[in-house]
């Protein structure tokens, strides 16, 4: 019985697998894909966030469509939507056929994620999760860092619509496997005349306007425009009456009472920090690397993925670790590294090479792992298999919202600072930091360096944009020691968890 539901796992979790490297594997190939869509640098950021923004909007629903389709058939139409999408993409040729099809991307993968989480508390018993929640962690989880390096490779070497074909002949043998192996029939009988309609729309409607409020924020000048206020007031109508209907409602779509474990509520402020300091760092790390050290697709694709590879190879110990110390120690153990290797990047500067961001990268993988697997586990252990999927649900919607509001932040407040920093730059002259790569242009042969504006503007714009970046990290880094705070609040009252 172990063994087959194992590999029934393992299903789930490479079903998984596909979807997280697909939504990061085009961070490192945006020029490739600007040049070939005829998108502008506006536009291209929607290649990206599209499949992030439906992927929001399904996860809530997933637990519920587990229980009304059955966790097999699901999977089955997850996967098989996933891989339609990913052949659209592959023949796109505009912006906008790219775009949607991102979006069907992210729809048709975003249902696995909470399939894989739930499963691994509904096929094992409690002795087991620590073991498999480091697998999980391990090959799953870990490849949010992997997805660049792998999509620079396929770009540089072969083109960049192998970064949408590759995932077709795994995802048909995944669908084939989960055909004949996957006997799971959990489906609840009479759901469909049950349906919350008007829950489903309000938490929709709700989340798009969420989403277009973050995506186009910055770019509009936030409440200035009269589209980001329509969107900011629908989105807080949406979400209020949402609230009220599934609080009153017999059977609701989501069920919010998962806010009433403390334990739940903790993990998700944790999976919320575990954003920031996750996804903030792989959205500013290239443009630190693309822009100022003028590196290709693979070469940043290898720097991030540092991180990815420490993440994979300390999983195991994390599982044995969490049985012996309890989850609360691997989650301060991980906030504590996570801390310290966002502080390292604090102070990066245009001669950083990849060895001085190795160890930085190196930190921060074993310590999201950390804090990923005890995290989880403290936040999804104590609940019942009936409320687990429902559970899962709100766990990954916490997790997939707070890295869209957390890189819309960072990207305005990097256009914030880098415009800030410019400005003190370029009206005081030539400060410490300009001083001491005044060198740099005397070994180029440029007389009259001060009188040369145009010169001192570019260079001004190259230190603004390397100190708005290091404050931006200054900040991640002291946020990744919140979780040590909250561990100190969890509740230790239930049997049979390593807390």
């Amino acid at each position: 019985m172990y063994s087959k539901n194992l590999f029934i796992f393992f299903i789930f979790l490479s079903g998984f697998i596909l979807n997280v490297i697909s939504v990061q594997i085009v961070s490192s190939s945006f020029k490739d894909l600007q040049g070939a869509l005829g998108a502008s640098t506006e536009q291209i950021s929607y290649v990206m966030s599209a499949s992030l923004i439906a992927e929001v909007i399904i996860i809530p629903f997933s637990g519920w469509l587990a229980k009304l389709l059955s966790t097999r058939v699901l999977f089955l139409i997850s996967i098989s939507g996933f891989v339609s999408a990913c052949i659209g993409c592959a023949l796109s040729t505009n912006y906008f056929s790219m775009v949607l099809f991102r979006g069907f991307q992210g729809f048709f993968g975003g249902a696995m994620l909470p399939i894989m989480t739930a499963s691994i508390y509904t096929l094992f018993d409690k002795k087991k999760i620590p073991f498999i929640l480091s697998i999980a962690a391990t090959f799953g989880v870990s490849s949010i860092a992997l997805g660049p390096i792998l999509g620079g490779f396929l770009t540089q070497y072969l083109d960049w619509r192998w970064m949408f074909l590759y995932n077709i002949p795994i995802g048909i043998i995944l669908f084939i496997l989960a055909f004949f192996f996957i006997d799971i029939n959990d489906k609840q009988e009479g759901l469909f005349k049950k349906i919350d309609y008007q829950g489903i729309i309000y938490l929709a409607v709700g989340l798009i306007s969420l989403l277009l409020f973050i995506e186009e924020g910055e770019k509009r000048d936030w409440f200035k425009s009269d589209f980001i206020f329509i969107s900011f007031s629908i989105f807080l109508l949406s979400f209020s009456l949402f609230f009220y209907r599934e609080y009153t409602a017999k059977n609701p779509v989501i069920d919010l009472s998962v806010f009433r474990d403390r334990n739940f509520c903790i993990g998700s402020i944790n999976v919320i920090v575990f954003a920031i300091t996750l996804y903030v760092p792989i959205f500013l790390l290239p443009i630190f690397l693309g822009e100022i050290k003028i590196m290709d697709p693979l070469e940043i694709g290898y720097v991030i993925s540092a991180m990815g590879i420490s993440w994979m190879l300390s999983g195991p110990f994390v599982g044995k670790l969490l049985q012996i110390t309890g989850a609360r120690i691997v989650v301060i153990i991980g906030s504590i590294f996570i801390g310290i290797g966002t502080y390292l990047q604090t102070a990066i500067t245009v001669d950083y090479t990849f060895n001085e961001l190795l160890f930085s990268q190196i930190l921060k993988g074993i310590g999201a792992q950390f804090l990923w697997i005890g995290n989880q586990y403290l936040s999804l252990s104590a609940f019942s298999v009936n409320a687990i999927y429902n559970a899962a649900a709100i766990f990954n919607l916490v997790l997939r919202l707070a890295a869209a509001v957390s890189i819309a932040f960072a990207s305005s407040l990097l256009i914030k600072w880098k415009a800030q920093f410019s400005s003190i730059i370029f009206e005081n002259g030539m400060n410490s930091r300009i001083d001491l790569n005044l060198q740099y242009f005397n070994d180029m042969n440029i007389e009259n360096f001060q009188e040369n504006k145009l010169l001192f503007f570019l260079f001004s714009e190259r230190e603004s944009l390397i100190m708005a970046l290091n404050k931006i990290s200054f900040f991640s880094a002291w946020t990744a020691l919140l979780p040590i705070i909250l561990m100190f609040y969890i509740k230790t009252n239930k049997k049979n968890i390593l807390y």
